[in-house]
């Protein structure tokens, strides 16, 4: 579970994020917004890789501004930049991060099968197109397993196929306890799955919508 309070991110004289309060439980919650209502900043605060202005982030009770690094395991991100390293191929970026993470290298191949991308295994990362790297830098945050799971703009750059492939491997990852939070303009593809959706709009929260086991749907403003 993510709880959020009061949480403010100010560049400068911009103010990135309001006061921010959210308790977002288990299943996979769908981040909604236009370009720079601050679904990023949000992402990133969560994540552990930027400092709040002001508020509080805890994962699973766990300060995210902690030196835990369980915690950390605990969490996988991609964001705007893949976070891989561009002359190293696709399996080469996989295989390290597996290492540091302590995953198998069939956990490697069962990623790259996930979003389609085994047959560019071999290929520098730098050498990929955007949709390519889009899903390489998903794989990598998928390899081991967290508990938490960061998206942002996963479909970005991507076709139909990869965009459905994107989906199956949120579902596979999918499990009891676990929690996905995707930022995306597709609300369309994440809301096919998603278990609650979120609105962001100039730094606030203007809607959460929890869809209810038999389908009905509690709204909170």
């Amino acid at each position: 579970m993510i709880e959020i309070s009061g949480l403010r991110v100010v560049f400068g004289q911009t103010i990135a994020l309001h006061s921010v309060d959210l308790t977002i439980r288990a299943g996979v919650a769908g981040l909604f917004g236009p370009n720079g209502a601050g679904k990023s900043t949000l992402l990133r605060v969560v994540a552990g890789l930027l400092r709040p202005s002001s508020g509080h982030v805890s994962v699973g009770g766990i300060p995210v501004t902690s030196a835990d690094e369980t915690l950390r395991r605990r969490i996988g991100y991609s964001g705007h930049d893949s976070g891989l390293y561009q002359r190293l191929s696709v399996r080469e970026n996989l295989e390290l991060f597996a290492g540091l993470y302590g995953a198998t290298s069939t956990r490697v191949d069962t990623v790259m099968q996930q979003l389609g991308i085994g047959d560019r295994a071999g290929m520098p990362v730098g050498r990929l197109s955007a949709g390519l790297k889009r899903r390489a830098s998903v794989a990598r945050a998928l390899l081991h397993e967290p508990d938490v799971l960061l998206l942002d703009e996963p479909y970005a750059n991507l076709d139909d196929e990869a965009a459905a492939m994107m989906s199956d491997a949120v579902k596979a990852w999918r499990a009891p306890g676990r929690v996905a939070l995707i930022a995306t303009h597709g609300a369309k593809r994440v809301k096919s799955f998603a278990d609650a959706g979120i609105i962001v709009q100039r730094g606030r929260v203007v809607s959460y919508r929890v869809r209810m086991p038999e389908g009905e749907v509690a709204t909170s403003s």
